[in-house]
């Protein structure tokens, strides 16, 4: 199943465009049909190549960076297209400066820029132009892109905090592992020599370590190649539906990173919800925004199913409490946000909370996963200590 991308008129004749998964274009206009929505084109979405990955990669902290300048230079009255250009002069990568060239061309020959930018998905998400158009739409477009700004920088943040909190016990456990690998090709067969000199019948459990040692020795290449072959399979089946659904379960049900995981599922969701909310988008379209950008199956197939509900009539706090993979705290503020008709607002202070919660489990976790990584990386020593010294002691024992 492919995803492709779309633009199409709603009921009330206006554009808006998005992402739908499906087997082929005639069933990507019949499930956006299904949905009240007439599509005036349908694009493939491509994969991203290895090359994309390395070169086309732009960070959450560049898009924030030169969205406040391109806010910036906007309030000070600068045309959009001489904007453009000092963005693409100022473009620290030849393939970001290369997408504002192709932005400026597009603006020269009548595009809006919300439109431009939806021509570059692996730099400018759905998010990203939702917001951008409608800072066109209300003649705001200094404000969002500020807000913009501000957004991607507490999303920088986020993810920062809670990658940092993982660090320290992923640095020691790779050096457990490369010390092992230095152990056993290096020092462990200069001290074979001294073990079969002795003509001595070794512990199993030195046999063991020697037996790994000549393992790794002679069959080096051998366990590269699996390992390179093992991540490409692995890479292949995480992009197939059944695979990612199987991931994406698998996060939300494994105890101690469950927590984390739907943590930050409902963090992008709230923060994605509040911004689009904010910016003036629909709440229907912004809930299927909201489920394309979450990068979850199960939480993309149940927000789909919110937003028919909604369509339907249902509102949004009602189908939330309903659904089992939302917390009741999410419903139940956003029934405040209802009642208030500050939806976006409550919906903001629902991401904080998140970010907060989040950023604290994953430290808690953290220093709970550093102890029994040091407890394992103890027991390798010991292993190790074990089955070298076990044999010396056997050997002074039999010249005594």
């Amino acid at each position: 199943m492919a995803r492709f991308l779309y633009k199409a008129k709603n009921n009330k004749g206006e554009i808006v465009t998005g992402t739908v998964r499906a087997n082929n274009v005639p069933e990507a206009e019949k499930i956006l049909i299904d949905h009240n929505l007439v599509a005036t084109d349908i694009i493939i979405q491509k994969k991203q190549t290895l090359g994309h990955i390395f070169l086309g990669r732009v960070s959450v902290k560049d898009k924030a960076v030169f969205s406040r300048q391109l806010a910036t230079m906007l309030s000070a009255g600068l045309p959009l297209t001489k904007a453009i250009t000092i963005l693409a002069k100022q473009a620290k990568s030849e393939n970001l400066r290369t997408v504002f060239v192709e932005i400026y061309k597009d603006l020269e020959e009548g595009y809006s820029l919300s439109a431009a930018f939806s021509k570059h998905p692996q730099v400018f998400d759905r998010v990203y132009v939702s917001v951008v158009n409608s800072g066109e739409s209300t003649g705001k477009l200094d404000v969002v892109l500020n807000e913009l700004a501000e957004e991607l920088e507490n999303d920088d943040q986020f993810i920062s905090k809670v990658k940092g909190a993982l660090y320290y016990p992923s640095f020691i456990f790779l050096v457990l592992i490369l010390a092992g690998i230095f152990m056993l090709t290096f020092v462990i067969p200069k001290l074979r020599v001294m073990f079969d000199q002795s003509n001595q019948k070794l512990p199993l459990i030195t046999q063991m370590l020697l037996g790994l040692s000549t393992f790794m020795v002679n069959w080096w290449w051998l366990i590269l190649i699996f390992l390179a072959l093992l991540i490409a399979f692995f890479r292949y089946w995480s992009e197939t539906d059944g695979g990612a659904r199987f991931i994406h379960n698998l996060q939300l049900t494994v105890p101690g990173v469950s927590g984390i995981f739907k943590g930050i599922y409902m963090y992008r969701f709230t923060r994605v919800m509040s911004m689009l909310i904010g910016a003036g988008v629909p709440l229907l379209d912004a809930l299927r925004i909201g489920s394309a950008v979450i990068d979850n199956s199960i939480y993309e197939e149940s927000i789909m199913e919110v937003a028919n509900q909604v369509e339907k009539g249902v509102p949004l706090s009602v189908q939330l409490l309903k659904d089992p993979f939302f917390p009741p705290l999410v419903g139940n503020m956003v029934s405040v946000g209802e009642e208030t008709g500050e939806l976006d607002k409550v919906l903001d202070k629902v991401s904080k909370y998140y970010a907060q919660t989040t950023g604290d489990t994953t430290k808690a976790i953290s220093s709970l996963v550093e102890p029994a990584v040091l407890i394992l990386v103890g027991l390798g020593v010991a292993f190790m200590v074990f089955a070298i010294y076990l044999p010396i002691y056997q050997m002074n024992q039999a010249v005594s």
